[in-house]
């Protein structure tokens, strides 16, 4: 007769709040996830944003090579606050093997777009000369 009790006291249990321990136990990991896939989207938009700043810079720089404050400005409209902003991007003009190239340096944003990290993304677009330097000797 034992037994028989402890049987239907097994088979009477209910499981009614397991659901909520179990949704309680998967929250975090959730979180985890959408703060990665945000973390991810800000890569991309800011790797965007460093492309299409270097092929204005890249552009401007082949119009008006002398004029580095134009190049600046021009690269500044091209991406969107708060990626444009002084102590977020950096825009300059290298050359390597007799070929120039405007680079766009922006800092990779942590979880927020106004929180930088210690790394930076650069984009690069040859510049494509069209006008030649005024102290360039032909």
């Amino acid at each position: 007769m034992a037994e028989s009790s402890a049987a239907r006291a097994r088979a009477g249990r209910r499981d009614d709040g397991a659901i909520i321990v179990e949704f309680a136990a998967a929250v975090p990991f959730m979180m985890m996830a959408m703060a990665l896939v945000w973390q991810v989207l800000l890569l991309g938009i800011t790797s965007m944003y460093a492309s299409h700043g270097a092929a204005e810079a890249a552009r401007q720089a082949s119009v008006t090579p002398d004029d580095m404050a134009r190049v600046d400005e021009e690269a500044r409209k091209r991406v969107r606050p708060p990626w444009n902003g002084d102590d977020v991007m950096a825009v300059t003009v290298v050359e390597r093997d007799g070929v120039r190239f405007a680079q766009v340096s922006l800092a990779m944003p942590i979880f927020l777009p106004g929180a930088t990290g210690p790394w930076d993304i650069t984009g690069e677009a040859r510049v494509v000369p069209e006008v030649e330097p005024r102290g360039a000797t032909p």
